[in-house]
């Protein structure tokens, strides 16, 4: 019976010292993973807002071919006020808001959902500067006014399990 007992005893020692060197590699490794992952969060973080600066960039770049395009079809009495108001309403044309987005939702992916409706130019889900997390909301550029309109027929309609509102956007005032 005695030599049980010991059995038992040294089985249940050499156990618990596998579990203690098991748990202290297992601690390690999950370390290890949860460093790897907050890299890979910050690179997915900056690789976004380098995406969002690029197409800032590519939406200027478009603003400023279009003011030029504008510009050299001036005709002698008009003025380069008008052009570029005549410029500035057309886009606005263009331009829809989409409120209700799910938080996960990438520019991609609405520029997919609302291609069916035309050809989409531009996408932008701007994003809290501090937090680099979306808003909730963005914004969808077609290259007509006709495809921006057909669109508006997504207002109400269930995306990425949320019911989006879609309306043409209205210029922000600059004061």
């Amino acid at each position: 019976m005695e030599m049980f007992n010991t059995f038992d005893l040294n089985f249940l020692l050499c156990l618990g010292i596998i579990l203690t060197i098991f748990s202290i590699f297992y601690y390690i490794a999950a370390k290890k993973q949860t460093g790897a992952m907050a890299k890979i969060d910050e690179s997915l973080k900056r690789q976004n807002q380098t995406n969002q600066q690029l197409g800032l960039i590519l939406n200027e770049l478009r603003r400023s071919t279009r003011l030029l395009s504008v510009l050299a079809n001036i005709e002698p009495d008009e003025t380069v006020e008008t052009s570029l108001e005549a410029l500035h309403e057309g886009e606005a044309q263009h331009k829809l808001y989409v409120g209700n987005i799910d938080y996960t939702a990438t520019e991609s992916e609405l520029a997919s959902y609302f291609a069916r409706y035309g050809q989409v130019e531009f996408v932008n889900i701007p994003v809290n500067r501090y937090t680099g997390k979306a808003r909730g909301f963005g914004f969808v550029t077609f290259v007509s006014k006709e495809d921006a309109e057909r669109a508006m027929a997504l207002h109400g309609t269930e995306f990425k399990g949320r019911q989006i509102q879609v309306n043409f956007a209205k210029e922000r005032d600059s004061a």
